[in-house]
């Protein structure tokens, strides 16, 4: 009898009854400015029969809306860790810290299911979550004090985190169990609680299904800025957009072979071993959905005095949105992440952050020494070598006009989209020739040896030997042996391959002592993505189809439209009809441009898996410069090698790092929950 009660409080997160709800209300919401707390005291009947309680309440579901800038593995946070940037292909942590910042131990195949190494209890964690909105949605018609229209728009908002909750479990862990929505009596039988994993189309239908309901239920839009971060029928499309988009995903439609034994107690396999073309269409339909809504919606500042003349033909001169002019490419895509938009309410292309974020903090692991940034997350050359020369071309087939050179240095410093001492970019003097006619994104993301930082904020009298330029020679300040004297830091943080991030940078940017950072927030999803989401399952579609009313096919034109919005806005020339009309090329095209566009916002990680590709690119070597050199030795710096700085500096990848393994005590509680296969 013992052992059942002790069984029954293991499971208590698939139950929506508890007594006392003080210590619900420790995580608040931020996109209003109320302390959710409420004393001890307070039980679930006495919540919900106030207005201002029940309100409070919710606001506390919505403290399980992930963060995408919190990167600290520290275990004692209350909000997980979103680690998918520093664990994807797209860039190399420095760190392999025991519980604390211990990306390098996923990246090389070393989890396990009874060691999260301070990842955080994902798991538990969106259960959790899941479990509080259940609370919300069963109680809330209690609320005597609030109308029936709050309450249906309170309804929305907690099925819509609801959703969210279930989303990123699927994606951490795949296929899991769909729990009741109602509480589960503590007097149900033992067998009854056994709850096995769905599989992902069941998980997917159900999600679903949730954010429709939500959709129906949302406001089209927050009443003004003080409700940033609330959920609008906006937002749940956009999660529409992405989880549809990633079942129709080759992973989840019929290219899964080796996951032939990952079947439930049934054998039913949990990944759909057939593919369905109706999927892509059903992503086409969600995306094609929001395109109608919010047509051209991306985000853009007016054309500057010195922004650059990009080289686009001349049928794509003409102004955003049909060609690349009146804009300035850098602002138009650098200041969505760097905090000079300042209100999300003043960016169409926003649809749904969260606005009190560690987004700022995010910055530091990117920084360079010479402003005491982390310096803990690089580059790989690989991903610095993706990006395109100015005119579109790859730095292989580069034209006599921009030039890709390997050798050689710029001869002065060029400033463009602003002043060089705050808001504009400058290509130094001196800088390797090979990171000159690049592509604007370049320039607003990689961070390489001679890059100017104007760090406005950081006292005069703190500007170090290097000025304010991040130089990452050997014996430079956000050099190697720099990091040596930092006994915090073990000596590791500092740019192991020669490259760091800089697209989380703003101008004023400091953590020096009386330095400053510009506010920022957590973008989760943009229209940017939606877009690319668009022409990729399209690009799938072998014909004609309509679902819920909503009719899509191949169309060439859309695609091209659609495609070019993301590289006129970046100054970039569009994709030509030729292009569109080679099925396999649109492919390699859309995933370099989603790698391109939304670089370190979270996305590779689970691109490259939904598409089957992680095993090429997470197993290559991790190559980079020689960060040995020192600054009388320039030409050996720009030496390509392969990364030795720490023996983890490097990714591999097998099956078993599709998705993380349930934890083992959740294993061991539950003998119907089948285990991630190699785990």
């Amino acid at each position: 009898m013992l052992q059942k009660k002790i069984f029954r409080k293991s499971i208590i997160l698939f139950s929506g009854a508890f007594l006392a709800v003080g210590s619900m209300f420790y995580s608040s919401c931020t996109f209003l400015d109320i302390d959710p707390y409420i004393t001890d005291l307070f039980t679930l009947d006495s919540v919900f029969a106030k207005q201002e309680y029940a309100q409070r309440y919710l606001y506390n579901v919505y403290g399980y809306v992930v963060d995408n800038g919190s990167f600290r593995g520290n275990p004692g946070r209350n909000n997980v860790t979103m680690p998918w940037t520093p664990i994807a292909d797209e860039c190399v942590s420095g760190y392999k810290r025991g519980n604390y910042h211990s990306y390098a131990v996923w990246s090389n195949n070393e989890l396990t299911s009874e060691n999260f190494y301070g990842f955080g209890d994902r798991y538990n964690r969106f259960y959790e979550g899941i479990r509080r909105a259940n609370t919300f949605l069963m109680r809330i018609d209690e609320c005597k004090e609030a109308g029936p229209v709050q309450i249906l728009e309170w309804k929305g908002e907690a099925t819509f985190v609801k959703a969210l909750c279930y989303f990123e479990l699927m994606l951490t862990y795949g296929p899991i169990p769909i729990v009741p929505d109602q509480p589960v009596d503590f007097d149900t039988p033992i067998d009854q609680l056994m709850i096995e994993r769905n599989t992902w189309d069941e998980c997917s239908d159900y999600v679903e299904g949730l954010l429709r309901t939500s959709i129906d239920l949302l406001p089209e839009s927050v009443m003004d800025k003080s409700e940033i971060g609330k959920a609008t029928k906006n937002a749940a499309r956009a999660v529409l957009s992405r989880l549809t988009l990633y079942t129709a995903s080759p992973l989840f439609n019929g290219q899964n072979g080796e996951f032939a034994s990952f079947r439930n107690k049934a054998g039913i396999p949990l990944l759909n071993p057939e593919r369905r073309m109706e999927k892509w269409a059903k992503a086409a339909a969600a995306a094609k959905e929001l395109v109608t809504l919010k047509p051209n919606d991306l985000y853009t500042v007016p054309v500057m005095a010195n922004t650059p003349d990009v080289p686009v033909p001349a049928d794509e001169k003409s102004n955003f949105p049909s060609g690349v002019g009146g804009i300035d490419h850098y602002h138009s895509y650098l200041d969505m992440f760097n905090g000079e938009c300042v209100q999300a309410s003043t960016n169409p292309e926003l649809l749904f952050t969260k606005q009190g974020s560690d987004a700022a903090e995010y910055g530091r692991y990117m920084d360079p020494g010479m402003i005491d940034g982390w310096s803990g997350f690089y580059f790989p050359q690989r991903i610095v070598d993706m990006y395109y020369m100015a005119d579109g071309r790859d730095i292989h087939n580069a034209s006599s006009q921009y030039p890709y050179e390997q050798t050689g240095y710029t001869e002065r410093d060029s400033t463009f989209s602003g002043d060089r001492m705050t808001n504009g970019f400058t290509l130094l003097a001196g800088t390797r020739k090979w990171y000159a006619h690049r592509e604007i994104r370049f320039y607003a993301t990689v961070a390489f040896n001679n890059s100017f930082y104007p760090s406005v904020s950081t006292p005069p009298d703190r500007v170090g030997a290097d000025g304010k330029v991040a130089k990452f020679f050997a014996n430079s300040i956000s050099g190697k042996e720099a990091a040596a004297q930092r006994p915090s830091a073990q000596g590791e943080e500092y740019a192991m391959t020669g490259y760091l991030c800089r697209k989380f940078n703003h101008y004023e940017d400091s953590w020096l002592p009386n330095g400053r950072r510009k506010t920022k927030y957590s973008i989760l999803y943009r229209m940017a993505e939606v877009y690319l989401n668009y022409v990729e399952a399209m690009n799938e579609l072998d014909g004609n189809y309509t679902i819920d009313g909503i009719t899509v096919s191949r169309d060439q034109a859309e695609m091209k439209r659609c495609f070019n919005l993301i590289r006129h806005r970046v100054g970039l020339p569009g994709i030509t009809d030729n292009d569109i009309a080679d099925r396999q090329k649109m492919r390699e095209l859309i995933a370099r441009e989603r790698l391109l566009e939304m670089m370190w916002e979270g996305r590779r990680y689970f691109d490259t898996r939904r598409n089957k590709t992680a095993v090429i690119h997470e197993n290559e070597p991790v190559m980079g410069l020689d960060v040995s050199a020192k600054t009388q030795e320039a030409e050996r710096f720009y030496n390509i090698v392969k990364a030795t700085e720490r023996p983890y500096l490097y990714k591999v990848f097998t099956t078993r790092q599709t998705f993380w393994p349930i934890p083992k005590s959740e294993i061991d509680k539950n003998y119907n929950l089948i285990q991630m296969i190699g785990y």
